[in-house]
């Protein structure tokens, strides 16, 4: 008996030691597992997620045939400007059986709360799909696996700054300041001698965040457009003209630009600007199972 009560009792510790250590791993909502779908981090600038409810759509979620839902998507802005944009719904199941049928509509959303350059509070606002009712499946012969995509795309203005002394130091990794976007920007300064001046190197390396999809501004290339001002000098940003460019993201990832500087002591502002689309898409599984 006694073997018998120890045996009982240590497989008693064990399972609450199991179900304690589930309890306490961490959930995630990576690559739309689980049910909001969070991928991307606070810096990035902006974020969705699906909210989770009874009769609304989540990754991971099973339905019966017939059954009505709809999806509620929660749009995030951590840049201080206000964003407008286009957020899009669809699945992969023939509209012949219901379910997603493709649909966009337009957000507004204002920008996040900013004291001192540090984030207060994001932006968020709720975007529902469909307007209308509800949606559903119907026809289906045997339970079918389905994904939700939905891509949520926008037009980002960047503004990033910073300064550049020279003489010294005559090489040095520049501070910058910048607001989050789903572009991080590096740079570095060289200055050597030019003739009778100096000529101050700048080299800025762009490092794209997250599973964000970088573009033109209409959405056609996989490039974003730049400008770059120091001080009032005239600035060269080979193989660019009057200091505006194209930069082919998915090929370059850096800007090299140059400016003379008189052989004296001083500091210059500079300021890089980038113009670029910007396009988020997650997808959601779910299953619809066939009743008999």
């Amino acid at each position: 008996m006694r073997i018998k009560e120890v045996l009982i009792a240590g497989l008693l510790v064990l399972s609450i030691l199991v179900i304690s250590g589930v309890e306490q791993c961490p959930t995630t909502g990576i690559g739309g597992i689980g049910g909001g779908g969070k991928t991307q981090a606070s810096s990035y600038g902006l974020d969705f997620t699906l909210s989770e409810g009874l009769d609304k759509l989540t990754a991971g979620k099973a339905f019966n045939l017939g059954d009505t839902f709809y999806a509620e998507a929660v749009i995030e802005n951590y840049d201080s400007e206000q964003r407008t944009g286009n957020i899009c719904i669809r699945d992969d199941i023939d509209d012949a059986y219901g379910g997603i049928q493709g649909y966009c509509k337009p957000f507004t959303i204002p920008g996040a709360t900013y004291i001192e350059s540090k984030l207060e509070s994001p932006a968020s606002i709720k975007v529902i799909f469909p307007e209308k009712e509800y949606y559903s499946y119907k026809g289906l012969f045997a339970d079918v696996n389905v994904k939700a995509y939905i891509t949520v795309s926008y037009i980002q203005h960047s503004i990033i700054s910073g300064e550049i002394k020279s003489p010294d130091p005559e090489t040095e990794t520049l501070t910058l300041q910048q607001i989050a976007a789903p572009i991080k920007v590096t740079a570095e300064k060289t200055i050597s001698a030019k003739d009778e001046n100096l000529k101050a190197n700048v080299k800025f390396s762009l490092q794209k965040q997250g599973t964000y999809n970088i573009t033109t501004t209409d959405f056609k290339r996989n490039a974003a457009a730049y400008s770059v001002k120091i001080g009032n000098l005239a600035v060269t940003c080979p193989p660019s003209e009057n200091n505006q460019g194209i930069i082919e993201f998915e090929n370059t990832k850096f800007i090299s630009c140059s400016a003379l500087l008189p052989r004296e002591q001083r500091t210059e502002p500079f300021i890089l600007t980038l113009d670029y689309g910007v396009k988020l898409t997650k997808d959601f599984g779910f299953k619809i199972k066939k009743t008999e």
